[in-house]
């Protein structure tokens, strides 16, 4: 791994992806609360489009920071046991703790608890929000044969701006050509009864890595060419504007007016999920848009203002993994303090709550001497 000028705004955008995960699930709590009223449905409807772009942000610079980093040889068994201390076994040690916390081994007996504990470390069920560890760990599993694809896809640019174009809109237009065909894909796989296979491609679509390459290439392909990416962005970044101003429109539409009154918005919200066409071509404007929000941060923000986001970045996988849990306790809070008061302000406070505990408790985590088996952080002797 060659040294390379740092990317602020890299470190800008995680902590803003982060914090824009915490506050779609705080959303999705209450937006099936029964006082829930359409003024507040509405703002949390453009809140929850504003924050889409995290899970795809974070595919984006998982592939970005890799290809900038690993230009050269790869020593593949180093960069799998680092992968493993610090993304893997924080995820062994949060699945077995939110098994605990479901009760599984007080309501079954401990050779089945085991098995379900062993169930959930493969489908990343213990916890709502565990399917995107199980999705990603592949991608660094596979991560040299992605490097070959990628280069590949690279060299046939062969310093060619409009045939990098068409290769690109090429990737794109195949990716919305599986998004189309996920449905099929689904009843294809019901129909075949493969082992395995059949509940990755249906009952665990939603953490399929294969729906969620796209994402990585095109990081992938920002970090072989910085610069070049860092002035196409600056060249698109009104059209990215214009195109993400039209989708949020669009797409507030259909929360608010393409149900019966009487529709809940936890039923609307679900109008919201990643794997849809037209969602995809939302998300990446939405990525691009907010990549362009971090630079302009890093650039010209107090430094205050910078550290604030190099923070949550710093702790956001300890804190992602934390962070259901710290919704829990913020929703206990939020009944015992401010039941009653209007949701928006609610699932705000909840929010902002949640955010700071879960930082908090991995930066805590992170001081101890085994810290790194919790957050993925080393350990760091107090001066």
């Amino acid at each position: 791994m060659s040294s390379k000028q740092r990317l602020g705004e890299i470190e800008i955008l995680r902590g803003m992806a982060f914090a824009a995960v915490v506050l779609q699930h705080s959303i999705a709590h209450y937006s099936v609360a029964p006082e829930i009223a359409m003024a507040d449905g509405a703002r949390l409807t453009l809140l929850l489009i504003a924050a889409k772009f995290a899970v795809p942000a974070f595919i984006f610079i998982t592939g970005l920071v890799l290809f900038y980093n690993y230009d050269g040889e790869l020593a593949y068994g180093s960069f799998i046991r680092k992968r493993f201390k610090d993304i893997v076994v924080p995820y062994l040690v949060w699945t077995l703790f939110y098994t605990i916390l479901a009760g599984t081994f007080a309501m079954k007996p401990i050779p089945e608890s085991i098995l379900t504990t062993l169930r959930y470390i493969f489908t990343g069920k213990s916890s709502y929000h565990l399917w995107y560890i199980v999705m990603i760990i592949p991608m660094y599993l596979l991560f040299p044969w992605l490097r070959k694809l990628v280069r590949r896809i690279s060299g046939a640019f062969k310093g060619n701006g409009r045939r990098a174009v068409v290769i690109i809109i090429g990737l794109t237009v195949a990716y919305e050509i599986l998004l189309m065909l996920l449905p099929w894909l689904m009843r294809a796989f019901q129909a075949w009864h493969i082992p395995v296979l059949t509940p990755y491609f249906t009952t665990y679509a939603d953490r399929n890595i294969i729906y969620y390459l796209y994402y990585f290439v095109l990081g992938a392909l920002a970090g072989l060419h910085i610069k070049v990416f860092l002035d196409v962005l600056q060249r698109i970044k009104w059209i990215v504007l214009l195109v993400c101003g039209i989708f949020a429109v669009y797409y507030t539409g259909v929360v608010l007016g393409d149900f019966p009154m009487d529709a809940g918005f936890g039923r609307r919200f679900m109008s919201l999920v990643l794997l849809q066409p037209w969602m995809a071509l939302f998300l990446v404007a939405l990525v691009l848009l907010v990549y362009q929000v971090a630079l302009r941060i890093d650039r010209t923000a107090s430094e205050r203002t910078k550290q604030l986001w190099i923070t949550l970045s710093r702790y956001s996988y300890g804190g992602y993994l934390a962070h259901a849990y710290m919704l829990r306790l913020a929703y206990m809070m939020d009944d015992w303090l401010f039941s009653g008061w209007n949701v928006t302000i609610r699932m705000t406070i909840v929010w902002l709550v949640a955010l700071v505990m879960s930082i908090l408790l991995t930066y805590l985590l992170s001081r101890l001497r085994f810290g790194v088996w919790v957050t993925g952080i080393p350990y760091r002797k107090a001066r």
